[in-house]
């Protein structure tokens, strides 16, 4: 269980302000700078600087407020499992992208679900943002992700590594020859949301190269890559997606591979979970079976 005042530090991270910090805590501002004082003798560390007005975290500081924020969140794991040990199982909360939930999870888990018709899982689809609020506020045990996020608030493995190629139908006419990513920019881009992978995983590619989405002529925004794919197959806009993911089109000839010239894109999909969770092994256990 967190000390009080450790629940003073982190209710001041949230407001950056000991006064508001003190309204929420029902306590004196006074008491909360003691609280803060104490953390700083006790860890021999400067948690906050001012600059002018303007309160923030030093470094020190983010460390103890990322390793404080893990605990009270494997703590309140921790009493979810306690409460149900009494003959009831905890389902274990998955998370997976959209692309990665609809293509690439559902044959493994299967498998698994198969292995083990005794425990009981819960799987949520969310883009890769989402799902990490989800995991920070303790409604998810683990992830599959295929967008970025930061290594130091999660640990994590490495599941796939996926080959990521433009796409179009196969009666839609380009010049015979390798083309430019310029080339494209006449062309209806068919995306997902703000917040998905593949769209983040393009947005940072486009901009390494200067480029953003808005160089394309149109952009159709779709939450659903099943969606976006035949859309794509109907020739409603070109698209950049998993080769695994349209394997089935470019075989069945529905779907091209664009011949877009250096362009060689590969990306991870990765399981994530809070950074030194007590419940790691479980986490690790899962990820070796549906590997």
């Amino acid at each position: 269980m967190l000390d009080f005042r450790t629940e003073t530090f982190l209710c001041v991270c949230r407001h950056m302000n000991f006064t508001r910090a003190a309204g929420e805590l029902g306590i004196t501002q006074p008491a909360v700078s003691q609280h803060i004082h104490f953390l700083e003798e006790y860890y021999h560390a400067r948690l906050f600087a001012m600059n002018g007005k303007k309160l923030s975290l030093t470094e020190q500081g983010e460390h103890l407020r990322r390793a404080l924020t893990t605990i009270r969140d494997d703590e309140a794991l921790l009493q979810k499992e306690l409460q149900e040990i009494a003959g009831r199982t905890k389902p274990l909360a998955i998370g997976a992208t959209m692309t990665v939930g609809e293509y690439l999870l559902p044959r493994p888990l299967s498998r698994f679900i198969k292995a083990h018709p005794e425990k009981s899982l819960k799987l949520i689809l969310e883009n890769t943002r989402r799902l990490r609020e989800l995991l920070d506020s303790g409604d998810l045990d683990l992830a599959v992700v295929e967008g970025h996020f930061p290594s130091e608030s999660y640990d994590f493995r490495i599941w796939k590594r996926l080959r990521f190629i433009p796409v179009a139908a196969a009666s839609h006419r380009f010049p015979d020859r390798r083309l430019a990513m310029e080339d494209l920019f006449s062309e209806t881009l068919l995306l997902r949301e703000p917040g998905s992978g593949t769209r983040e995983f393009l947005a940072r590619y486009l901009e390494s190269c200067n480029y953003d989405v808005s160089h394309f002529s149109k952009v159709l925004e779709i939450t659903n890559m099943h969606s976006i794919q035949v859309l794509a197959e109907e020739d409603c806009g070109i698209t950049f997606l998993y080769e695994a993911v349209a394997e089935e089109a470019l075989q069945k000839g529905t779907l091209i591979r664009i011949p877009l010239q250096d362009f060689e894109l590969s990306h991870n999909i990765s399981f994530i979970w809070r950074r030194n969770s007590i419940f790691a092994e479980e986490y690790q256990n899962f990820f070796r079976e549906l590997s």
